[in-house]
């Protein structure tokens, strides 16, 4: 009996270690699925995280957002300091923007007085002021007009500060439109003024070196200067521009005010002459 147990006891030990191994087998096979999905968990995130540092994406934490919150409200601030710096706001504004047209027309005498008394102050003749309306102009257009008159009447003052020796003329030209960088739309308006005078060479020099100061900023668009008659004098001719910032939503034009009997292109009365009306 004892022999034969033993014989039955030895008998299960190759399935003992057969079962033993199959076990062990399984688990490993499990466990090998396991490490597999484990690493292709793994080599997902790898991928999320490499995409995430080539595209430049931060993950949208509360902290990054009131970081870039600021930082864009940053950017807005410098982004209006540059465009005060660079283009004027419209001129037309408060009371002015109840009758624009005459607004206009009393800021275009006003200039017209400034330059014909310091040309006068120099005994030189007032320079002529070409391409303004004889009549009063549409309301829409009294803006950008608005700017060439403010140009004419600072670069004059600065011209005669400078002691040209002849102021010859002002001619406003048509506005252009300038488009944003991807020419959506306009964003401004360049409004030029071409101007001629004669000077001498450092005067000249004078003369780009105060623009380059102005501000808003008057634009040099283009410059000529060609030998004089007089010795040592230039006759020189630039094209300026100022800028307008366009209104994304502008209002509709205004009705034409009422023909009046002074017209923004005659040349205004002496003060003698008025005071003796």
């Amino acid at each position: 009996m004892n022999a034969v147990g033993s014989k039955r006891a030895v008998a299960w030990v190759p399935l003992a270690a057969a079962i033993v191994s199959a076990a062990a087998l399984a688990g490993t096979a499990a466990w090998r699925v396991s490490l597999q999905a484990v690493d292709s968990q793994i080599a997902e995130r790898r991928g999320a995280l490499k995409r995430l540092g080539i595209s430049g994406g931060i993950p949208p934490t509360q902290e990054v957002m009131d970081y870039l919150t600021s930082r864009e409200a940053a950017l807005q601030d410098r982004y209006r300091a540059a465009l005060e710096a660079a283009a004027s706001a419209s001129p037309v504004a408060g009371s002015a923007s109840a009758d624009p047209q005459l607004y206009f027309q009393e800021r275009f005498h006003e200039m017209q007085r400034m330059v014909e008394r310091l040309s006068t102050a120099r005994a030189m003749p007032a320079p002529e002021l070409l391409g303004f309306p004889k009549e009063l102009p549409p309301s829409d257009t009294v803006a950008r007009l608005l700017i060439q008159v403010s140009v004419i009447q600072e670069t004059a003052a600065m011209l005669l500060e400078q002691g040209v020796s002849q102021l010859g003329s002002f001619k406003v030209e048509d506005p252009e439109t300038v488009p944003d960088e991807a020419h959506r739309g306009g964003f401004l308006l360049r409004v030029p003024v071409r101007v001629r005078f004669s000077a001498t060479l450092p005067q000249v020099v004078k003369i780009l070196a105060a623009l380059e100061r102005v501000r808003p900023l008057v634009d040099v668009r283009d410059i000529h200067l060609a030998p004089a008659a007089a010795p040592e004098s230039l006759d020189g001719e630039l094209l300026l521009a100022r800028y307008l910032v366009l209104d994304a939503n502008p209002p509709p034009p205004a009705a034409a005010a009422p023909a009046v009997e002074r017209r923004a292109g005659r040349r205004a009365k002496p003060a003698e002459a008025r005071d003796a009306e």
